[in-house]
């Protein structure tokens, strides 16, 4: 047994301890929490956002679409006349290098059928007169028959062969047809082909 003048020793934990700890607040400086509902906030406005951003290019495109389109549709009578244009041209410039190769040409049409009209024969037609880049090829018809025509388209053939006129610009003018017409048997068709000399650069 003590004796009444023992000293009372009272240890640290001298009260009860009634804390709840599973209930009391968390006494850390950043709380779990916290940091997930942090990370869970962050997630979802990255996900909005770029939903956002997805939806404004979804939306830009389909703007930019339209007006390509309404460009387009606008444009298209700009390239139909355009097109119309570059045709026009094109047969002007085959016009113009027609006149240029009637210009560098050492023979005048005018002035060749001016020369064959004086010098045809009697009872002789022209047809037509064709011309290319290295003859000339005269058809028509004669009405003689087939002896006597091809003795006069022969004689024809020499004439403009040595004629002053027409003779110097061909290599060679020769008959290449003689045929009966089919329209009329009283009639001797006939080609007179001129071959042109070359150009001169």
């Amino acid at each position: 047994m003590k004796s009444a003048g023992d000293r009372l020793f009272l240890s640290p934990n001298w009260h009860i301890d009634c804390r709840l700890i599973v209930e009391l607040p968390e006494d850390s400086v950043i709380g779990v929490r916290f940091m997930s509902y942090t990370i869970t906030s962050a997630v979802t406005l990255a996900a909005v956002l770029f939903t956002g951003w997805l939806g404004y290019r979804d939306l830009s495109i389909r703007r930019m679409i339209e007006d390509a389109e309404q460009r387009i549709e606008q444009d298209r009578w700009d390239v139909i006349e355009i097109r119309r244009l570059q045709r026009f041209y094109e047969l002007e410039t085959k016009k113009i290098e027609g006149a240029y190769a009637e210009m560098r040409s050492p023979l005048l049409i005018s002035g060749f059928m001016s020369e064959v009209g004086r010098t045809l024969p009697d009872r002789m037609l022209v047809d037509t007169i064709d011309r290319t880049e290295s003859k000339v090829i005269i058809r028509g018809g004669i009405r003689e028959s087939s002896e006597r025509a091809s003795m006069i388209l022969g004689n024809y053939v020499e004439l403009l062969r040595a004629d002053s006129e027409i003779g110097p610009h061909f290599t060679s003018i020769t008959l290449t047809g003689l045929n009966r017409s089919i329209e009329d048997d009283q009639v001797m068709g006939y080609e007179i082909t001129f071959h042109l000399k070359p150009r001169s650069p």
